[in-house]
């Protein structure tokens, strides 16, 4: 095998090991600081709400107008249904990571998992064989793989290998442009390492670190709600005019 097509490989395998990392330190993450988060966002976006409430009672004051709920309801409904959004998001991705069980691996198996990967990657990565860009089942092999990869399924990631073997032969490998590819993953690969979620392994791996995070969130959230307190005060100044059913 061409020298530059063994670089490649390994960098390639370099990569995907890292996103198995950022996955499990995505999840470790959620599980530890999610509920503080969530809280903290929708405190947030709590006292966001009630900012824009009134900034539109001071300029409906302003120029002397009624302020009607109706109107208000309807103005904060559209400004702050980006925020709300997030919300559900964060709430919903909190909830799967809390109800996920996870896997619990040993050293032995994870090396097993790690091997087969790097096998399955030899034979069908996107990368590595341009030939099958347009093969479906190919790419839905390649899909399987990398999923049980990332979540530790030594079963399924072997389903997907058997399959895999049964589907294709020998096959000599051309990569166009591999130098620049080299240097595009190593780019890549450099990005991965100083960014989150693999950055957050400098917390998780800390106790003290992780303490420090909890006491900084729960501040957080203390200031915010103080803050909304104020703010709501504030709002019950204005005089709100409640239609009355017809």
């Amino acid at each position: 095998m061409d020298e530059n097509i063994k670089i490649y490989e390994s960098l390639l395998n370099e990569k995907a090991a890292l996103e198995k990392d950022c996955f499990a330190y995505s999840l470790r993450y959620a599980r530890e600081f999610g509920e503080d988060i969530e809280r903290l966002f929708e405190l947030k976006v709590e006292a966001v709400t009630l900012k824009k409430k009134i900034a539109f009672c001071v300029k409906k004051k302003y120029r002397k107008e009624t302020i009607k709920l109706s109107d208000l309801e309807h103005y904060i409904d559209e400004e702050i249904l980006d925020y709300q959004r997030q919300l559900d998001e964060l709430i919903e991705y909190n909830q799967i990571v809390r109800e996920s069980k996870g896997v619990s691996i040993t050293f032995e198996d994870g090396k097993k998992i790690k091997k087969l990967y790097y096998e399955i990657a030899h034979l069908i990565h996107p990368d590595l064989h341009p030939e099958y860009k347009d093969d479906e089942e190919i790419s839905d092999l390649w899909d399987d793989a990398v999923e049980a990869y990332k979540c530790n399924d030594h079963k399924s990631l072997m389903e997907a290998y058997d399959k895999i073997i049964i589907k294709i032969g020998d096959n000599d490998i051309y990569i166009e442009n591999i130098e620049g590819k080299i240097e595009l993953v190593k780019s890549e690969i450099m990005d991965i390492k100083d960014n989150e979620p693999y950055t957050y392994k400098f917390i998780l791996d800390d106790d003290l670190e992780i303490k420090e995070l909890h006491e900084k969130l729960s501040n957080e959230i203390n200031d915010y709600v103080e803050y909304i307190s104020k703010l709501e005060k504030e709002l019950n100044t204005f005089e709100i005019e409640k239609e009355v059913d017809a």
